[in-house]
């Protein structure tokens, strides 16, 4: 882990990009825009932070993003390749100085689905449950895991089609993707970062399991293989990224990703 995957002196001109709206989730307001750009031979996908036309972009799910990823490598979890850079954009016919995520695309030439979309295909009933249709496919331990991460950080959008179903071969679960509706995505300002509730047990979007994050957690029947969260995770996750935000949300991050270990290293196996 390393600056590389930050950002560079000279911003990323991404003026020439087309973006595709994305309606905002129940935790923000505007909307999020996402585009697609081959970098290196390599197809990434980009993604910028909560965008509307009076206040241009705003918001900070595009480091979110990037230290979620980094969690989710650090602990074991099935997440993206992905990198943060500076930029410059243009929206609705204006330029805006901003950071964006990308990461590599993990989809290969293979087929795959949203999994809302094959779960309704496939279920044997309407009564089978989402996670009891993972559970027949064999993908018990990867949703385990998804609802030990999303838990951590305070995931609010795992919503259908925020996991795919990938065949290349057999079928198989997607990474972790689209993680920035998380943490303290909704605070704007420190005064709000302060007085964040970090035990609250928020409504969220899932689709499979519970609306609620920790409930997800009493589905979980047997151990689960992930890593232990070390204190030295933590100048390892936030590094880079001084200056971007404020320290008040890298510490209320690390308080929050510390609190909620405590409710999941019970079910971690080495």
């Amino acid at each position: 882990m390393g600056v590389f995957n930050i950002i560079s002196e000279n911003p990323w001109d991404l003026r020439d990009v087309i973006w595709t709206k994305t309606a905002g989730s129940v935790a923000t307001d505007g909307v999020y825009m996402k585009a697609e750009k081959c970098v290196d031979g390599v197809n990434h996908y980009l993604k910028l932070s909560n965008y509307d036309s009076y206040r241009g972009i705003f918001g900070h799910e595009s480091v979110n993003e990037l230290i979620a990823e980094r969690l989710g490598a650090f602990l074991g979890f099935n997440v993206p390749e992905g990198f943060l850079k500076h930029c410059l954009v243009t929206l609705d016919g204006r330029d805006f100085d901003s950071f964006v995520y990308a990461a590599k695309s993990f989809r290969t030439s293979g087929s795959r689905w949203a999994f809302d979309g094959f779960y309704v295909d496939n279920r044997l009933s309407p009564n089978e449950s989402p996670l009891d249709f993972c559970r027949r496919f064999g993908w018990a331990d990867e949703i385990y895991k998804m609802f030990i991460f999303d838990y951590l950080i305070i995931n609010r959008d795992r919503h259908g089609a925020n996991l795919e179903v990938m065949k290349n071969g057999e079928k198989r679960l997607s990474p972790l993707f689209d993680n920035g509706i998380s943490f303290v995505c909704t605070c704007l300002n420190s005064d709000e970062v302060t007085a964040f509730n970090k035990n609250e047990d928020r409504p969220v979007n899932n689709f499979i399991g519970e609306k609620r994050l920790a409930l997800n957690l009493k589905h979980i029947d047997k151990p689960v293989v992930f890593n232990e969260l070390k204190e030295s995770h933590r100048a390892e996750l936030f590094e880079g990224l001084s200056g971007i935000l404020p320290d008040s949300y890298y510490e209320t991050i690390w308080d929050i990703i510390q609190m909620r270990w405590e409710d999941v290293k019970e079910f971690r196996v080495a």
